[in-house]
């Protein structure tokens, strides 16, 4: 026989001492030990109410035995004789208490205690309830004995009525005695016990949380990413299965994580390069993975997404199969949902069922595509119902040449007059589309250069002041600094102020005044120039729509004084063209005002000088 033949039935000679399960009997015992202790506590604890009880029953029977006695006497208003008094003393001493009789208005008839206290009244809070008519029991600390007292006192009544009170104060020495000694028998007790159980802890302690505390560290080497880390088999009971096992799994997981992490890799490397949002919840619908292109479309971060319930960012529905189109933050988004579906059969039925482990969302932005398509839509709705008032206003004149009307010279005079106006109209109408249709094409080229905000005043003054004085109306123009320089392309800008200072002229009437303001901010990086009328004004409810294409405040007069409802929408484009904005505050009646906001610059120093 060999050595390594001898030493093993030496590890194996008390597998029950090496068993897992003797050491839980084991801490089971001890918790068994424990839970007697705790019961010792609970039998103290009832005990004390117990001797508390019966203490306060004595004094409530002897209390209800003397007012029986003494409640004719206080009826009848007669003196205490010398039985009541006798008997009040014979009663305190078998109690060990205090006694006091209190007529109805709390003053003392006679006590066990000083004497000196017959006549004085008491107003303990006690004496106050029973001369209400309430029996009432208060345990309380005596601070000239530093020992408990029980206070119980209790009505006395004749034919219904409270003639007096008694009150006892009966000191709790000896139940607080015998309360002491039964405690300190099972603290004795519990103190042994928790000794005891203290010894046997640390011995088991040593044989089980030694190798469950190598596991626990290996576990959290583990947990931070070290991989290699094994432990130690020290014994062949069930922790040292355990360790083998736990070898096993770090083994098994260093291969799962190594083929996940490639698995990643590749999925990642394709997701963050598609350009469509993808986003995999599981079926309650909490995000489990998404790219960033869908966090973007979402507007938030990609791993704050992630476990959040996307039904909060995103309406979407199991139940609806077909791509539908969404609004997310001012965006149009194609949505597409897909059910990731799992066949599972069960082993007793030859019927499979279906059952799904989530959704695969796909974002995809159709902006672009649902806003040209809009944009075709109104553009051709809105040219078509601009034409065909001045065509069939055309084709009304010519009939009527045709059928004899040019024969009356003045008539066709008249007639072919009108006819000009309406291709002049037309005209404008295309050439302003086509102008706003460049914009839209991105095809419409700016030549910005340096100009003074003077030279830029001083031209608008030269245009309409003529214009305003044939109208009676007073045209103003103001400049807070000079020396102000804007990069502007100079044709396109007078377009967008000649657009706002002509409707200003058409809606202002008689004796108005229109002004033009340019002033600069406190930055000198901004020009705010404003152009306010004393017309009649815009209702605040019209003032958003403005700057819409077509979109005319009072109709029949726009047409009456030509307009066509795209000025402003060149006059909006050109000055974002540049980078600035453009907004309107108006009123009823109150007048209109526009502000323009555009970008300072440094100007030419030989221009400036010349």
């Amino acid at each position: 026989m060999t050595q390594s033949q001898t030493v093993r039935p030496a590890v194996r000679r008390f597998p029950f001492f090496s068993s897992v399960r003797w050491k839980l009997l084991v801490v089971y015992l001890l918790l068994i030990l424990f839970a007697m202790q705790l019961i010792g506590a609970y039998f103290v604890q009832s005990l004390h109410h117990y001797f508390v009880d019966a203490f306060e029953r004595s004094i409530s029977q002897e209390a209800t035995f003397l007012s029986s006695t003494l409640q004719p006497t206080l009826g009848a208003n007669r003196p205490l004789g010398f039985y009541s008094r006798d008997l009040v003393h014979a009663i305190a001493h078998i109690s060990n208490a205090t006694i006091y009789v209190l007529d109805k208005d709390g003053n003392v008839l006679a006590t066990s205690g000083n004497p000196y206290l017959v006549g004085l009244k008491r107003v303990d809070p006690e004496v106050t309830s029973a001369l209400l008519g309430l029996q009432d029991t208060q345990i309380a600390l005596d601070p000239s004995t530093s020992q408990r007292q029980l206070y119980f006192s209790q009505p006395l009544r004749y034919h219904g009525q409270i003639v007096g009170a008694v009150e006892f104060v009966a000191p709790m020495q000896s139940v607080d005695h015998s309360i002491s000694i039964i405690t300190l028998l099972f603290a004795t007790g519990t103190l042994l016990a928790l000794a005891l159980t203290a010894f046997l802890a640390v011995i088991i302690a040593q044989t089980i949380t030694g190798p469950i505390a190598a596991i626990t560290q290996r576990t959290r080497e583990l947990a931070a990413g070290n991989f290699d880390s094994m432990v130690q088999v020290r014994s062949n009971d069930e922790i040292g299965e355990l360790a083998s096992t736990f070898n096993m799994l770090t083994r098994r997981l260093q291969q799962s994580i190594a083929n996940t992490e490639r698995e990643k890799g590749r999925l990642q490397a394709v997701m963050s390069n598609m350009s469509e949002g993808v986003i995999a919840v599981d079926q309650k619908f909490r995000v489990l993975l998404l790219n960033p292109a869908a966090g973007r479309l979402l507007g938030r971060a990609s791993e704050q997404l992630v476990g959040e319930v996307i039904t909060a960012h995103l309406d979407v529905d199991g139940a609806r199969a077909e791509p539908m189109i969404v609004d997310l933050l001012g965006r149009f988004v194609e949505v597409s949902l897909t059910a990731l579906q799992r066949r599972s059969s069960r082993a007793d039925s030859r019927e499979t069922r279906e059952d799904f482990d989530g959704y695969l969302i796909v974002l995809r932005d159709v902006t672009a595509e649902t806003r040209l398509e809009e944009s075709r839509k109104r553009f051709v709705a809105d040219v078509s119902h601009e034409l065909r008032t001045p065509i069939t206003s055309l084709k009304s004149y010519l009939e009527a040449l045709l059928e004899g009307a040019r024969e009356d010279p003045v008539t066709e005079d008249k007639f072919l007059r009108v006819m000009e106006r309406e291709t002049d109209r037309m005209a404008r109408l295309i050439r302003d589309l086509l102008q706003l249709s460049r914009f839209d094409s991105g095809y419409e080229a700016l030549h910005c250069e340096p100009i003074p905000v003077e030279v830029l005043l001083h031209r608008v003054t030269e245009r309409f002041s003529l214009l305003a004085f044939q109208s009676n109306i007073q045209f103003i123009t103001r400049l807070g600094d000079k020396g102000v320089w804007v990069k502007i392309d100079r044709d396109r800008i007078e377009q967008a102020i000649d657009n706002i200072i002509s409707n200003a002229l058409k809606y202002t009437p008689s004796g108005g005044k229109i002004t033009v303001d340019a002033q600069v901010d406190e930055t000198k990086t901004w020009l705010h120039l404003t152009i306010s009328d004393t017309g009649p004004g815009i209702d605040p409810r019209e003032l958003p729509h403005i700057f819409e294409r077509f979109y005319r405040v009072d109709l029949s007069r726009a047409r009456q004084l030509g307009g066509s409802g795209l000025g402003l929408s060149i006059a909006k484009e050109i000055i974002e063209a540049h980078g600035g904005a453009i907004r309107a505050t108006s009123a009823r009646n109150e007048g209109t005002s526009f502000e323009i906001e555009l970008p300072t610059c440094e100007g030419d120093v030989e221009d400036e000088q010349a």
